[in-house]
C-alpha cells in the first residue's frame, strides 16, 4: 500500500463516500470499505469473497457465469478516477484498483509522472468512450458547418430576413453568446441472473444514475436488476435539426458566439448570460419543463407523445411510431419568450423524429414565421409566443404541415418563475 497508515486510508476512503461520486446507493462504498479493510489486514480477496462477502451472493455462486463483480469493479475503478481527477491536488495518496485484481492500491500523488501535453495543451492520450460520445459527433457536425457555411460580414443593405422575426432578431440583435442545448436521454441496463447486460432501457422517470441510484435505495420492485451503464443518447432527428439551426442562425451570429451542451448538462446559470435554444423531443425537457411551459396554454398529457389544450380541452396525439399505422400524425412545438436578464429562451421540438425535422424547417422558414406573427392578436411584443403544428405523413415521410395553434406567452409569469414580483 506503498506505506500509508491504516489511519490514512480509512480517512481517505470516508472523504471519496461523502464527496458523493460513488452515488447513492451503498454498494460501490461496501465494496470499497471491503477491499480498505483487505489492504490493511494485507489479504488479496479473490472474486468469490466479494460476491459472498459484499454483494450477499449464495456458496453456489459462479463466477465464470455471473460477471456482476467484474462489472461493479469497473465501475468503481472509474468513481476513484472521477474523485481523483477533482480532488486529487488536495490528496497525498491517490487509490487505484489495478484492472484484472481486486486489491487496492494507493500511490503518493508526488509519484504520479505528470501527463505529457502535446503542442495543442491536449492530453498525450485517447479519452475512454463516455456518455457524450454523441455530444462529440454534434459538436464535429457543427465544426464542420462552420467551415463551409461561416459567411462573410454582411453589408448593410444585405442583413438577412430574419433580422426582423422572432425568434431570431433578439440573438441578431446583440453580442450575446447563444447556447444550443441538445435533448440528450440517460439510458440503464437491465442484469440478467448471470449477471450480464439483458438489454438497455429509457425510462422517461429516470434521468441520471443519481436517480436510479435512489429508487434503488427505495427497493422499487425490479430495479435491483438495473444497472448504470454510464450511457446518454439523442435522437438522430437532432443531427438534421442542428444542421438547420446553425444554416439560419450563421445568418446574423458570429460563430465563436455559437456553444453547444447536452441538455442534461443544463444548469439554470445558463440562463443568466446566453439566449438559449432547446433542440430535441418535448420529452426531453426534463429540468427545462416548468419553465419552457410557465403561462402556456398548452401542457403535456398522459405521455409525452401527448398535448392538451387547457382552454378547449382538445388533446394534441402523435400516432408516429405505431406499428400498427402507416400514415400518422405527429405534433411540433415553437415557443419563445425573453428572460428577466433580456435574452431569449427559445424551444424548438417536436414528439417524434418526423415533427422535429418539420419544425426545423419551419423554423427557418421567412413565411411560416411571418404567418405565426399575424395570428397573434394582441401581441404587443412580437418576441413572446408558441405555436404549434400538426404534422401528417406516410410510411416516415411528411406530406403536409399545418399551423393548428397559436398564442401569445405572458412575460410576466416567466418573471414569476424567476422569482421577480
Amino acid at each position: 500500500m506503498n506505506n500509508i497508515e491504516p489511519e490514512e486510508l480509512q480517512a481517505l476512503v470516508q472523504r471519496i463516500i461523502n464527496s458523493g461520486v460513488l452515488g447513492r446507493s451503498r454498494t460501490y462504498s461496501d465494496i470499497l470499505l471491503y477491499l480498505a479493510e483487505c489492504a490493511i489486514s494485507g489479504n488479496n480477496p479473490k472474486e468469490i469473497a466479494i460476491a459472498m462477502d459484499v454483494l450477499g451472493r449464495d456458496t453456489d455462486f459462479d463466477v465464470g457465469k455471473d460477471s456482476i463483480v467484474r462489472v461493479h469493479i469497473y465501475h468503481l475503478r472509474n468513481k476513484l478516477k472521477a474523485y481523483f481527477d477533482k480532488y486529487g491536488k488536495q490528496e497525498k495518496y491517490r487509490l487505484d484498483i489495478p484492472k484484472g485484481q481486486y486489491i487496492l492500491t494507493a500511490m503518493p500523488v508526488a509519484d504520479i509522472p505528470v501527463e505529457k501535453l502535446s503542442v495543442t495543451g491536449l492530453a498525450l492520450r485517447r479519452n475512454a468512450v463516455t456518455q457524450w460520445l454523441a455530444g462529440v459527433a454534434i459538436l464535429l457536425l457543427l465544426i464542420n458547418l462552420l467551415l463551409q457555411l461561416s459567411p462573410e460580414p454582411a453589408e448593410p443593405e444585405d442583413i438577412s430576413v430574419f433580422a426582423d422575426l422572432a425568434p431570431w432578431k433578439e440573438m441578431f440583435d446583440d453580442a450575446a453568446p447563444v447556447l444550443i442545448l441538445v435533448g440528450d436521454y440517460y439510458i440503464f441496463g437491465e442484469l440478467n441472473d448471470r449477471g450480464e447486460v439483458l438489454r438497455m432501457i429509457r425510462e422517461f422517470d429516470v434521468n441520471s444514475p443519481e436517480e436510479l441510484a435512489f429508487l434503488q435505495e427505495m427497493d422499487v420492485e425490479g430495479t435491483d436488476k438495473y444497472f448504470d451503464l454510464n450511457l446518454n443518447y439523442i435522437p438522430s432527428s437532432i443531427a438534421y435539426a442542428v444542421t438547420q439551426v446553425m444554416k439560419l442562425l450563421l445568418q446574423g451570429v458570429d460563430p465563436e458566439r455559437i456553444n453547444v451542451k447536452m441538455a442534461s448538462e443544463y444548469s439554470t446559470a445558463d440562463l443568466a448570460s446566453n439566449h438559449v435554444i432547446y433542440l430535441g423531443y418535448l420529452s426531453g425537457l426534463n429540468n427545462l419543463y416548468n419553465l419552457i411551459f410557465a403561462g402556456s396554454g398548452l401542457e403535456i398529457g398522459n405521455t409525452y407523445d401527448e398535448l392538451s389544450n387547457l382552454q378547449t380541452g382538445e388533446y394534441y396525439v402523435s400516432s408516429s411510431g405505431l406499428s400498427s399505422a402507416d400514415s400518422y400524425k405527429d405534433y411540433s412545438m415553437l415557443v419563445t419568450f425573453p428572460s428577466p436578464s433580456g435574452h431569449q429562451i427559445t424551444m424548438i421540438a417536436g414528439m417524434r423524429d418526423e415533427s422535429l425535422n418539420n419544425i426545423a424547417q419551419q423554423v427557418a422558414s421567412e413565411t411560416i414565421l411571418t404567418d405565426i406573427q399575424a395570428s397573434l392578436a394582441g401581441n404587443t411584443d412580437g418576441i413572446s409566443f408558441e405555436a404549434l403544428f400538426e404534422v401528417t405523413g406516410f410510411d416516415n415521410t411528411n406530406f403536409n404541415s399545418e399551423l393548428i395553434y397559436s398564442q401569445s406567452r405572458d412575460v410576466e409569469t416567466v418573471s414569476r418563475f424567476f422569482g421577480a414580483n
